[in-house]
């Protein structure tokens, strides 16, 4: 019996490169998100700090909500990088489905075109001994005609 062979093996290849790419690309900008999320996180932590301190008169006072200002500020910047970042998601996200989907679908068709190869072999095994037991009956009933016996 011959070996199973997909035309469109390279392809198939391929497109299984482009989709695992696409799904280091997700997960970098996933984890771009989850670091902003982070630095968010540490920025609110630092104006809690901040409120608490620029309560009390004096220098310290001033110092910790001049603080206060650069840190909302700063929080301002990391939630318009967070959008981007987000948004970056939802595009290499929407790259991703289609790569996957493309991959599936060539997986299917070679799944498809291999069990109809398997079930053709099958076919032509069976039409095979099919015929060997056919001309084992047709040998064996001439040999009887010759008066043959079978061993």
């Amino acid at each position: 019996m011959r070996r199973f062979r997909f035309r469109l093996a390279p392809l198939l290849r391929l497109r299984s490169q482009f989709e695992r790419s696409s799904r280091r690309e997700l997960a970098t900008a996933m984890a771009a998100v989850n670091t902003v999320d982070q630095q968010i996180a540490a920025a609110a932590q630092g104006l809690k700090d901040c409120a608490d301190q620029g309560a009390q008169p004096g220098a310290l006072g001033q110092l910790a909500r001049a603080l206060e200002n650069g840190l909302k500020r700063h929080q301002w910047r990391l939630r318009s990088e967070l959008q981007k970042a987000q948004n970056r998601v939802e595009v290499v996200r929407a790259d991703y489905v289609i790569k996957a989907r493309d991959l599936k679908t060539l997986k299917n068709l070679r799944d498809k075109r291999r069990e109809e190869w398997r079930r053709e072999a099958t076919k032509a095994e069976q039409a095979e001994l099919d015929e060997l037991a056919r001309l084992s009956r047709a040998g064996s009933l001439f040999g009887q005609k010759l008066g043959i016996e079978e061993a």
